[in-house]
């Protein structure tokens, strides 16, 4: 049982060792939701700019172009309209290739070039949309969601830092934050009914840690900046077509 707690906290990813600048991003984004969903649309989208802006390269020529289509897939979600938003995120994936054979690629071949740009504007956006969409929705919903998250991240960092039992921190980081997602369905904080609990706390959970596994598949720079994206890119998505599904 250690070794298997072992190697899944290994799997799993450490910690972002960016808490304080989480904080205050949260904090930021909560008053931008409480001042509007196009003020909160335009924080989301350039946070998560910001955070995936060296993921694609070091070079300026290589995070321009990946961070202008994440930036136009993420604010399509002020829009509320799902066709919209996937027809603009159909045409960013057409764009991905072209840009990469335009751009200066030294040795590095167009395939991988395209993967590496794709990592850089393709999770996040796709997360960023969803957040969007979910808060002119359900602002409440949007907010519940990135304090979720964040005590989830919360949790890992402190059970992870350098503690001899840190195989046990991705446990208690989403049990954390099933026991808060828990409180506020009984406190009515957002409109997620008692009996839809077990449906989002399996979304909160499951998605989580499918989103970790795949941006560390996906983006091999910057591991803290990944490791700090990598637990909204799944989970905001599936939130989100959740609470569409549920309130349809």
């Amino acid at each position: 049982m250690r070794t298997f707690l072992h190697s899944f906290s290994t799997l799993y990813g450490a910690s972002s060792g960016f808490l304080s600048y989480h904080f205050v991003g949260l904090c930021g984004l909560i008053f931008l939701l409480s001042l509007g969903t196009t003020a909160f649309g335009i924080g989301v989208a350039l946070v998560v700019t910001s955070v995936s802006s060296n993921f694609v390269g070091s070079s300026i020529f290589e995070r321009i172009p990946a961070s202008a289509l994440l930036l136009l897939v993420a604010c399509s979600g002020l829009f509320n309209d799902f066709r919209l938003s996937a027809l603009i995120l159909a045409a960013a994936l057409v764009s991905t290739p072209l840009i990469a054979a335009i751009g200066e690629r030294g040795s590095t071949s167009l395939l991988l070039q395209t993967a590496r740009i794709l990592g850089g504007w393709l999770p996040a956006s796709i997360a960023a949309s969803s957040l969007i969409t979910l808060a002119v929705r359900d602002a409440s919903s949007a907010g519940l969601l990135l304090v979720l998250i964040f005590f989830h991240d919360l949790g890992l960092e402190l059970c992870g830092s350098g503690r001899p039992r840190h195989q046990f921190a991705p446990v208690v980081a989403i049990g954390g934050s099933l026991a808060l997602l828990w409180t506020s369905v009984q406190l009515s904080v957002s409109s997620i009914s008692p009996n839809q609990y077990w449906v989002f706390a399996c979304v909160l959970s499951v998605a989580i840690l499918l989103g970790r596994l795949m941006m560390r598949l996906l983006v091999s720079r910057d591991g803290q900046r990944t490791s700090l994206l990598a637990s909204h890119v799944v989970v905001a998505p599936l939130w989100t077509a959740v609470q569409v599904a549920l309130n349809l």
